[in-house]
């Protein structure tokens, strides 16, 4: 599949120079109008431009990250992650307690993630709809924009013959257990198997919003820059988004620059993550308290299984199987659930607990591992220990498992490990960091004592793919950031589109569920253009 023509519309650093000339930009700031500006190009972002566009609106899209074409994607790990990829895929917390991955390019995680397309079980949009106010949102109410998410994207069972080995240790593992193990949907078309999903994928076969959403905004009329950080949004009855530029790391950046960006609209939508959303408002004096507060990750922790063949964990859709058998403990509904992970070498090298030659020896036999890793909706105790504060000039990120959480964490530890060895694991890799050298599986193993182990900080490895939840929405300012048309309490047409509305930990990868509800969202807000941008 070939990149849509129309993307050449996308104002890149190498378009500065004519882009200067076409608007006759002075002194390489740029002043233009809209009816609204929408940060960010992700899951979020790219639906709410490619809904208003198509009705009318007059849209402008910046984007931090830079845009990148199949060609320029990289097997190189450092380069890619370095490119693709937030912090260059560390974003650290302040105590160290968590490792966070977020795509940050034209497409945003979607460029990047691992295409599982999932949408929450009914327990988790009932508690949206009590606690929170959420009506509305089951998976049937729902089916209208889940469906054409789905038909936009490509979404479909992974085919058994790309079912990897990798996967196939929680096929296998999970059915001699008992369990249920379920073929995951992905969102691709004409997906080979290659396996540098995480690495943007060479072919176009995913469905990233940059073939999809982008696009479909672009040929309705929307400007799209890349390279350009939200700085500041200044309000009013019309407000003003101020930008700056943001070279790539590896490309020299043009000597005729647009160096800035002062965008004036009535109506602006975050769209900017989870992680780097809340820091945006707090720097501009905009929202209330929750700005910020109850951030959910799905706190994540892996253990490596050690076969006699080769596994290639790195081959393959990256995941295929889901096993939900722990998602809702005890009727509470929170829990765990596993799946698989793709790690790459520098990735899997950074997730083995052990130093000097015993990681050396451990990575030697990479191809021999697989991994598994279990997710945990966080919130079990109510609100969760994570946040995210702009403060001294730096976005900071907080981060700590609550004790439910934690307990959780070990219940799913305990169900991967038995998952694996039944599929025929000969060691295993544990995340606890007491642990110098990998476990020797015997074959009468009992791991009831992973129940008893520590999650506290520095204790267990615990990472995230999935940020969300930072600026909740409710029926109450009491409750939340944004009330339940995604709109900022407080701030008239300043609305928050993208995985960070989240009253609840989700519970399930969250591209799908992100896009049905920014479908949902910015088609009712379409529907008030006179209203929401007459001045």
């Amino acid at each position: 599949m070939g990149i849509p023509t129309i993307n050449e519309k996308i104002i890149t650093p190498k378009k500065h120079a004519e882009t200067i000339k076409t608007y006759q930009i002075q002194n390489g700031k740029w002043e233009l109008t809209a009816d609204v500006v929408v940060i960010g190009s992700g899951a979020g972002g790219a639906v709410a431009a490619r809904e208003l566009a198509k009705n009318g609106w007059k849209v402008v899209l910046i984007e931090e990250g830079s845009y990148f074409t199949p060609a320029q994607f990289s097997s190189d790990e450092f380069v890619s992650q370095a490119r693709l990829y937030r912090d260059a895929g560390f974003i650290v917390t302040e105590e160290q307690t968590l490792s966070i991955l977020q795509g940050k390019s034209i497409g945003g995680s979607t460029t990047v993630n691992w295409q599982t397309s999932l949408y929450p079980p009914e327990y988790v949009t009932n508690e949206w709809a009590e606690r929170f106010g959420w009506q509305g949102y089951s998976r049937e109410e729902m089916d209208p924009y889940v469906s054409e998410v789905h038909e936009r994207l490509g979404v479909h069972e992974v085919p058994d013959n790309l079912i990897n080995a990798n996967n196939d240790v929680l096929r296998v593992g999970g059915k001699k257990l008992g369990m249920s193990p379920q073929v995951l949907r992905n969102n691709n078309r004409g997906c080979i198997g290659l396996g540098r999903c995480g690495l943007g994928c060479p072919i176009n076969a995913k469905q990233s919003t940059f073939l999809t959403w982008i696009p479909d905004a672009l040929e309705a009329g929307a400007t799209v820059v890349s390279n350009m950080r939200a700085v500041k949004i200044r309000d009013g009855k019309i407000k003003t988004v101020v930008a700056e530029f943001t070279p790539d790391a590896y490309e020299k950046a043009p000597s005729e620059i647009i160096e800035t960006m002062e965008i004036k609209a009535p109506v602006v939508i975050v769209s900017a993550g989870a992680i780097e959303g809340p820091a945006l408002l707090q720097r501009s004096g905009i929202g209330n308290a929750w700005v910020g507060r109850n951030l959910k990750v799905h706190p994540t922790s892996t253990i490596f299984g050690k076969f006699d063949s080769e596994i290639k964990m790195f081959q393959g859709p990256p995941q295929s199987i889901v096993i939900k058998d722990g998602h809702n403990q005890n009727g509470t509904g929170y829990g765990y659930w596993l799946e698989a992970a793709p790690y790459r070498p520098t990735l899997a090298s950074s997730l083995v607990p052990f130093y000097g030659k015993q990681q050396f020896d451990v990575m030697k036999d990479y191809t021999k591992y697989n991994a598994g890793i279990v997710l945990v909706r966080d919130g079990a105790d109510g609100e969760a220990n994570a946040s995210v504060k702009y403060s001294l000039g730096r976005r900071k990120v907080y981060f700590e498992l609550t004790p439910t959480d934690g307990m959780n964490m070990l219940k799913g530890l305990k169900a991967l490990a038995e998952v694996t060895v039944a599929a025929g694991a000969k060691e295993l890799i544990f995340p606890f960091t007491r642990f110098t050298e990998p476990y020797k599986v015997t074959g009468n193993d009992n791991f009831d004592w992973i129940l008893k182990e520590s999650t506290r900080p520095g204790d267990l490895t615990v990472g995230s793919a999935h940020p969300h939840g930072s600026i909740q929405s409710a029926n109450d300012p009491e409750k939340g950031a944004v009330d339940l048309n995604l709109e900022i309490y407080g701030h008239k047409n300043i609305f928050v589109m993208d995985a960070s509305v989240y009253p609840t930990g989700l519970s399930v990868n969250p591209q799908i569920t992100t896009m049905s509800i920014v479908l949902r969202a910015s088609r009712n807000l379409a529907s008030q253009k006179e209203e929401r941008t007459k001045i």
